[in-house]
């Protein structure tokens, strides 16, 4: 059970050096003092004595006040210490979800930063070429790749034509090179023809792949429409 505010055991022992307890009274009698305004002009006309304020003495606790306390840590121990140590606990777990949310999320900032700045850096964009307005052809020892964009046959994209497929295709880059003088007025050297020989060994070198062939005219007109 709680003790009463302001509580002081009835007798009152303070805490004092074992020389002085030896030394001096623990306690003074005065003679004829009747009260304690007697016993103060008594101190006045006897002693030089100053009487200072707010002074504090070191006391002993009493038993009383020693089983107070310790019902007031035994509370504390047994039901606010294991609420603290959990929510400490809690707050820990808590914060090392936040630090690792924060974490990841700044290493996936990071990582788009540096995505963002290496493609800046690199300064480039794949577009995708509109597959019935694009062709490919074959000048001057490359595949040039147009395409009609925003209105206009611009170059696109070019290769540098395999070997294997270099006398294969002489007879194409020269039906190329003749449509582009006629055409648009631009003279590309005429590829020289391959022996049959040539011709052959490299026809065995052709992998099997029938893309990119060249389409028919009902094809074409299948795939491009009335546009």
């Amino acid at each position: 059970m709680a003790i009463i505010k302001d509580y002081e055991p009835e007798e009152l022992k303070f805490v004092l050096p074992e020389a002085v307890r030896e030394q001096f009274p623990l306690e003074l009698h005065f003679e004829n003092a009747e009260s304690e305004k007697d016993i103060l002009k008594a101190v006045n006309e006897h002693f030089n004595a100053l009487f200072p304020e707010n002074e504090m003495a070191l006391r002993y606790m009493d038993d009383v006040e020693k089983s107070d306390l310790r019902g007031k840590y035994c509370k504390l121990v047994e039901q606010e210490l294991p609420e603290a140590e959990n929510a400490l606990l809690n707050a820990k777990e808590e914060a090392k979800r936040i630090k690792t949310d924060a974490e990841e999320r700044l290493n996936s900032l990071s990582k788009q930063i540096k995505d963002y700045a290496a493609k800046v850096q690199e300064g480039t964009e794949e577009k995708q070429l509109p597959a019935t307005k694009t062709f490919r052809i074959a000048l001057n020892g490359y595949f040039l790749y147009y395409s009609i964009l925003n209105g206009k046959v611009v170059l696109a994209k070019s290769e540098k034509i395999p070997s294997y497929d270099k006398s294969s295709l002489w007879a194409q880059e020269d039906k190329n090179r003749v449509a582009m003088m006629e055409l648009f007025g631009l003279d590309f050297p005429a590829p020289e023809k391959p022996s049959d020989e040539e011709f052959d060994k490299e026809h065995d070198m052709l992998p099997d792949n029938d893309d990119g062939e060249v389409m028919g005219e009902e094809e074409f007109n299948q795939t491009v429409g009335d546009e």
